[in-house]
């Protein structure tokens, strides 16, 4: 069994506050849920045996990468029209 590890709790409390924000503002709501799922993707990259395997790298990869995307896409200023 994993033992207790602040990461991923950080990524879970993340993720779920985040999902629950979105009915106040989607754009933290995004940032939050952004930020715990990175937390979940380095949480794995830091729990599996050989995390350079290719298809450990690629999933856990993925994850940080939507991860960034969310964040990015939440921070993001909308161009105003013109």
């Amino acid at each position: 069994m994993i033992e207790f590890n602040p990461l991923i709790m950080a990524g879970i409390v993340l993720i779920s506050v985040g999902i629950l924000y979105t009915l106040v503002s989607v754009r933290a709501g995004i940032v939050m849920a952004g930020l715990g799922t990175i937390a979940a993707g380095v949480f794995l990259f830091t729990i599996v045996p050989n995390p350079l395997n290719p298809i450990a790298f690629f999933f856990n990869g993925l994850l940080v990468l939507c991860g960034l995307w969310m964040v990015e896409v939440g921070a993001r200023r909308e161009a105003a029209w013109r």
